[in-house]
């Protein structure tokens, strides 16, 4: 008798608990598998059945003025046995479920890339596969039901140290006249944030003479998103975006001894949909997260996407300058950054208390005598009839 076979997640909750880049709070996926008869009041054979979690990465790049495409699944993480019938034990049933807890990768070990989808260049997906068996005549597993599955990682929101203390970045012009410093508040940002950039301009003490000379023509300040497309047959194929840019023009400023110094801000722009409208609430179609940016930090076997902050300073009476500093850019911006700092330690105290033992299953077998009567028939004397509600 075929069977019918569901994966539902935790009541009001999603699938993944826990925040996936954040080890110490076990990310995990939770739910019920839950298996049925096609024709009720009929029961099933059940011999086997486990979840396997798959990762797809579908790229499109253009080579040689033609369009390539590359989709690649890996498992991700170990199958999950929920159930396997005993040899000589009663393997029918009239309904099962099965509560299961998916263990994620820790990030350390493994690479869990988030959900994404870039434009029409790539998209990264996950899927929840349940394999069934039914019987010892059926030689493979079969895909009986799966579900699209939402990875967000917190691994570089704004609330870790490495984020919060800033950075900056020197350089000397190639002909030793002057420094040209970068100086970052924080190296992570979200959709909205603004950026405050320092552009410092700083003479060379040994080489006063000619650097009382320099003026300065302008500052260009960009954001530029790196896409990194690794293949087979074209090896690594690679992007480069300007996301956002802002020019200063200094009009000949004279560099004083003291040097000069300029503030420069812009803000991370959002996703286009979520700019024309501020009502805009993202789709969560397909297992991509609700978020409203368009791209942000990612690595993965096929795709790596970087973010960087690049200054270039123009002189005369010496060389212009280029300077270029990595930055992460998250799905979250600073005040969801704030907010999420209390449920990541709740979430830590209760993954020290989860247990890792499998959790116990409901069997409703065929030769249980109340079998029928649990699945909402009545007992008559001449049978069983369903119960029926309106």
């Amino acid at each position: 008798m075929p069977v019918q076979v569901n994966i539902r997640g935790p009541p009001n909750s999603d699938f993944v608990l826990g925040y996936p880049g954040i080890d110490a709070t076990w990310p995990r996926i939770a739910g019920v598998v839950e298996l049925r008869s096609e024709s009720a009041g009929q029961p099933f054979k059940l011999k086997s059945i486990k979840l396997q979690l798959y990762r797809t990465e579908d790229i499109q790049y253009t080579s040689t003025l033609l369009t390539q495409k590359v989709e690649q699944s890996y498992a991700v993480g170990r199958e999950v046995v929920l159930f396997e019938a005993h040899p000589t034990g009663q393997n029918t049933f009239y309904a099962v479920d099965l509560p299961f807890v998916y263990s994620l990768p820790l990030s350390r070990d493994v690479l869990l890339p988030a959900s994404m989808h870039v434009s029409k260049q790539a998209k990264i997906t996950y899927r929840l596969d349940a394999l069934l068996k039914e019987s010892d005549n059926q030689s493979n597993f079969e895909t009986a039901a799966y579900c699209p599955i939402t990875i967000v990682r917190y691994d570089n929101i704004r609330i870790f140290q490495q984020y919060l203390q800033g950075n900056s970045l020197m350089k000397e012009s190639d002909d030793k006249v002057v420094y040209v410093t970068l100086q970052l508040d924080y190296t992570s940002f979200g959709p909205g944030d603004v950026v405050r950039i320092v552009a410092g301009v700083t003479p060379n003490p040994d080489w006063t003479h000619r650097s009382g000379k320099v003026k300065l023509q302008q500052i260009m300040v960009k954001l530029e998103e790196e896409l990194k497309i690794t293949t087979t047959s074209d090896g690594t194929i690679s992007k480069l975006t300007t996301v956002r840019s802002q020019r200063v023009v200094l009009n000949s400023v004279k560099l004083g001894p003291n040097g000069l110094y300029h503030e420069i801000t812009f803000s991370v722009p959002m996703s286009d949909d979520c700019a024309k409208d501020s009502f805009y609430i993202p789709s969560n179609d397909d297992g991509m997260p609700n978020v409203t940016i368009a791209s942000f930090s990612t690595a993965s076997s096929l795709l790596t996407v970087n973010y960087y902050i690049s200054m270039v300073v123009k002189m005369s009476g010496c060389k212009d300058v280029e300077l270029r500093m990595p930055v992460a850019i998250t799905a979250f911006n600073k005040d969801v950054c704030a907010s999420l700092v209390a449920p990541i330690n709740s979430a830590i105290e209760i993954a020290k208390t989860v247990t890792l033992q499998k959790p116990q299953g409901a069997f409703v077998s065929a030769n249980d005598r109340s079998a029928l009567q649990s699945l909402g028939f009545l007992k008559l004397t001449n049978g069983y009839r369903r119960i029926q509600i309106e």
